[in-house]
């Protein structure tokens, strides 16, 4: 996957680099200062605004809410120190048969 989208690695780094240091990444450092519930809150309130553009929005809507979605997860994965990669392999072993 990140060779194909190696900004999602590079998004992840600046992640990791922004939990650990006070870093260059002062935006996503503090999303992190604020706290794992308000994360989660972040997160799941992208979540219903793209289940709503699911249904009745455009695929433009549905899509930036997608990715609304993904970049808070991300924050909450790193957040409890996991990456990406870690729940891919958990559908890898899934699905081994797909």
């Amino acid at each position: 996957m990140s060779k194909k989208f190696p900004f999602l690695k590079k998004l992840e780094h600046q992640m990791e680099e922004a939990k650990l240091n006070d870093s260059e990444y002062k935006r996503i450092r503090k999303k992190y200062r604020s706290g794992a519930a308000q994360i989660a809150k972040k997160m799941g309130e992208e979540a219903v605004e793209m289940v709503i553009a699911s249904g009745e929005e455009s695929d433009e809507d549905f899509l930036e809410e997608s990715a609304d979605v993904l970049y808070y997860y991300l924050l909450a994965l790193h957040n409890r120190g996991f990456s990406l990669r870690d729940v891919l392999l958990i559908l890898k072993n899934r699905h081994k048969d797909a």
